[in-house]
């Protein structure tokens, strides 16, 4: 275990030489570092020989350098729920790893895969279903907060090209649940949500699910607080960082995180295919709406076009 290995570090620390110190100290302050560099890189760093790096090492009990970092490389292959910092300093070292070069497209692999897995994690006919919750309900409220805010605001703007009925819960001024009072039995809410899951938006999704609202889930797992409370849940498959069993150790730690912060892409995927099989699924009323509202957009000039070339008088002359 990495946390045994580096409390161990620290009570070996004030004993050992002025060199080894510094080097032990740089060893608990950079455990990516440890993991992705090669002894030589990180002995630079220290400002030390990799003679004092192999020297900490069997200081700690190792025979070799390879064996202490081991335990570095093991936690890096299955940090996917390491914390902010960690993966930061797991991203800073990986691309320092790879001095210049490119490297594994980590984040867009795992985009990809978010993405392809709406298809892959729902069955055609559950997003029917949630298609026939939104068509039948009264009004239709969209909740996401933190980083799903964002998806769900953009659901609700498409959603309001199609059809009237949709509101934004989005707390403007802190109420929240103010807006979120608006929807009663016979109304519907899809919320967004994926882990770590908002306490405001579990607390808020329960406390409109009592009231008897049908509550459509967009998430990624169905076992998370929002999916209990739901009555339909679509959802994508987070994939996790590449595990040491597939790649090996340090493979699978050159790769590093996609990302210090989580990507959303497997809520849009979600959000966007349910607006497209809505809109799929609306008849004459849909595309008249979407009609009116184009000839709309146009009247008011809502999107740039670049202004007609004016003619040189020679050209106007002839």
């Amino acid at each position: 275990m990495i946390a045994s290995l580096q409390e161990h570090l620290r009570e070996l620390t004030a004993g050992l030489p002025a060199e080894m110190q510094r080097a032990a100290r740089w060893v608990l302050a950079n455990p990516a570092q440890v993991g992705l560099w090669s002894m030589r890189r990180q002995a630079q760093a220290v400002g030390v020989s990799p003679a004092t790096m192999l020297r900490l090492a069997r200081a700690a009990g190792h025979d070799s350098y390879e064996a202490f970092r081991a335990p570095f490389q093991r936690a890096l292959a299955g940090a996917s729920d390491a914390s902010l910092r960690d993966r930061a300093a797991r991203l800073q070292a990986s691309h320092a790893a790879q001095s210049g070069g490119h490297g594994h497209d980590t984040l867009t692999q795992l985009q990809t895969a978010a993405m392809a897995s709406v298809w892959q994690a729902n069955d055609p006919a559950a997003f029917d279903a949630a298609v026939d919750a939104l068509l039948t309900a009264r009004q239709v409220g969209f909740l996401g907060t933190r980083s799903a805010f964002g998806i769900a605001f953009q659901m609700r703007y498409a959603y309001h090209l199609l059809r009237r009925n949709g509101i934004l819960i989005d707390g403007l001024g802190g109420a929240s649940a103010e807006d979120a009072d608006s929807l009663q039995q016979g109304d519907a809410l899809v919320v967004v949500s994926q882990a770590p899951y908002p306490a405001a938006t579990v607390k808020l999704t329960r406390q409109i699910a009592d009231r008897g609202v049908t509550v459509l889930a967009l998430t990624d797992s169905a076992a998370n607080p929002v999916a209990q409370a739901a009555d339909h849940v679509l959802r994508f498959t987070r994939p996790d960082d590449p595990p040491a069993a597939s790649a090996g150790a340090e493979t699978s730690a050159q790769r590093g995180p996609g990302s210090f912060f989580h990507s959303t892409a497997g809520l849009l995927g979600l959000a966007e295919h349910l607006i497209a099989r809505l809109a799929a699924r609306g008849g004459d009323e849909m595309l008249q709406r979407l009609a009116e509202i184009e000839s709309r957009l146009q009247a008011d000039g809502a999107y740039w076009r670049e202004p007609p070339r004016k003619r040189s008088r020679a050209s106007s002359s002839e």
